[in-house]
């Protein structure tokens, strides 16, 4: 038994153990007093006084597509580059509730298709499954901040385009794995694969396109959209000696960022993804073959009186003449007699050579891709060579006809077209002379007279500061087999300056109506001249060209 003396004994040694348990006990408290306030002021600071600092974490090993190398225009625009984006995942196997899940995300995607995303998450076997690709990181944190099990955030690279709709049919596209489908992209990873690109070095590829350019192009094409109401519209500007293509546009337009919008059947490259019959412009080349040949010269009279028949078939003129024309007037007034006449001169067999010569019947491929390979007759007769001296019954794409109207007015060298900046060393290296100069000045003088001639088919398009020569083409569409006389297809090319050029422009309208702008008229002269005129307007100050005001001639008073 314990005695009260030994009781008090005790006492003293007790409480000094249980001070000693109190003082461990306040130092782990303590303790975790410190590391909870350090992480609690770890967030604030994250949250408040560095909110960037709160990114979305990448999980797993993800977004590992190659990078691909930007492409800038021809003075350096950035038209197209890499960046990184969020994309949301799920593991399925981590989802404890996935009905649960899909309607905490249709919150943040109302568009969501809720069913097949349940079925793609309840799928036997799957550990991993897309919810959304590329998403906005505002609302990748809106639904990171949900913190949904099994749901992630990753970083992804994702092709973005500065400038937009601009060019989206140079530019093309790429699909949701960053592989190029279409356009310069497809040529990129196709000449990557050959070594040619690499977007490690960090170079750009650099495009002929000037963003300018595209841009004055563009807003004059939907202007006449409006003004003409057409169905569509197209033009070019290329660089007659170096082959460049200095701008493109094709409406309805086409946007690199949404590659759904290439799905539309009215939406395609018209300058160098379709084949037109595009009617009188084809006199041009005519022209350039007779002269050529030499079985004509400017001043040579040919007899237009109408109607001309030939095997069955009966060619008329817009404006009937009678009598003899000079080929100088025949080409001025387009009259198809005349031009016909002028090319049966020359051999069925030497007009197609000469065709195929200037690259007009053979396959041409740049760096979009394969032309759609020109539509013309199987065995060609003088029939043959009647229709398509004025650009009837053959049908090619508005890039091959530029071209090959390149090489006519610059010298006589025809240059393959580019949609890379090429140097004049590169350019020369690739020209191949087609006619002789004597032919490609006196198509200039063609051409620059039916601009500046009162009765001229393209008046409309003269633009004085910068001596524009060229030509009209209005052509009947075909629907369903036949001809319709009352839908036209109409185009104009011009080359400028006309005396010694250095672009040449190429614009087409689809279906155009007789409104009043265009006086009741649907031909070229009234719609695709004019607008061509105005382009030429803004581009020559654009591309710098100084302005050409000829002298006038003065009579000296006599003394």
């Amino acid at each position: 038994m314990v005695s009260a003396v030994d009781v008090f004994q005790l006492v003293p040694q007790s409480a000094s153990r249980s001070k000693q348990f109190l003082l461990r006990q306040g130092l782990v408290l303590l303790s975790l007093f410190a590391v909870f306030s350090l992480i609690f002021g770890t967030l604030i600071s994250l949250a408040v006084l560095q909110p960037s600092v709160l990114k979305l974490h990448s999980a797993g090993p993800l977004g590992a597509h190659k990078p691909r190398p930007d492409i800038v225009d021809r003075h350096g625009a950035l038209l197209a580059t890499d960046i990184e984006a969020p994309s949301l995942f799920a593991n399925p196997s981590s989802l404890m509730d996935p009905v649960r899940v899909v309607a905490r995300l249709k919150q943040a995607f109302p568009k969501l298709d809720e069913m097949d995303l349940l079925r793609q998450l309840t799928r036997e076997k799957r550990q991993f499954v897309f919810i959304k690709r590329g998403v906005h990181p505002e609302k990748a944190q809106e639904v990171f901040d949900m913190g949904l099990p099994g749901v992630d955030v990753t970083q992804e690279v994702r092709r973005v385009y500065p400038k937009g709709p601009l060019a989206g049919y140079v530019l093309g596209h790429v699909d949701i794995d960053n592989v190029g489908r279409a356009g310069i992209e497809k040529y990129i990873d196709e000449r990557d694969a050959l070594g040619a690109f690499s977007s490690a070095d960090g170079r750009p590829v650099q495009l002929s396109l000037d963003v300018g350019a595209c841009h004055l192009l563009r807003e004059e094409l939907l202007a006449a959209l409006k003004v003409y109401r057409a169905k569509a519209a197209a033009g070019l500007v290329m660089n007659v000696h170096s082959g460049e293509v200095v701008a493109l546009s094709s409406l309805p337009k086409v946007d690199p960022q949404k590659p759904a919008s290439w799905l539309d059947k009215d939406r395609f490259d018209r300058v160098s993804g379709g084949v037109f019959e595009l009617g009188s412009v084809f006199k041009v080349l005519t022209m350039g073959m007779v002269l050529e040949h030499d079985v004509a010269t400017l001043d040579t009279r040919v007899d237009v009186t109408g109607p001309l028949k030939l095997e069955g078939h009966v060619i008329n003129d817009y404006h009937p003449f009678d009598g003899e024309l000079s080929l100088r007037d025949v080409f001025v007034h387009s009259s198809n007699i005349g031009t016909a006449k002028l090319a049966l001169r020359l051999s069925p067999r030497e007009h197609k050579s000469f065709l195929e010569k200037l690259r007009v019947l053979t396959p041409l491929k740049t760096e979009l891709g394969p032309l759609r390979r020109p539509e013309t007759f199987a065995n060609w007769g003088e029939v043959h060579s009647v229709t398509a001296s004025y650009g009837h019954g053959i049908a090619v794409s508005p890039l091959q006809f530029a071209a090959s109207v390149g090489a006519l007015v610059n010298g006589g060298i025809y240059v393959p077209p580019t949609f890379l900046k090429r140097d004049e060393r590169q350019a020369k290296a690739l020209g191949e002379r087609v006619v002789s100069l004597k032919t490609s000045q006196a198509i200039r003088r063609l051409m620059r007279q039916n601009v500046i001639d009162e009765k001229g088919s393209g008046k409309q398009a003269n633009v004085q500061a910068f001596s524009v020569g060229g030509k009209t083409g209005t052509a009947n569409k075909v629907v369903d087999g036949r001809y319709r006389k009352d839908l036209v297809r109409t185009s104009f090319v011009a080359a400028f300056p006309h005396h010694n050029p250095e672009y040449l422009v190429f614009v087409m309208l689809d279906e155009p109506q007789a409104v009043a702008a265009s006086g009741g008229l649907t031909v070229a002269g009234a719609n695709a001249a004019p607008v061509t005129g105005r382009i030429i307007s803004r581009l020559g100050p654009h591309l710098k060209l100084k302005p050409f005001f000829p002298v006038p001639y003065r009579l000296t008073s006599r003394r």
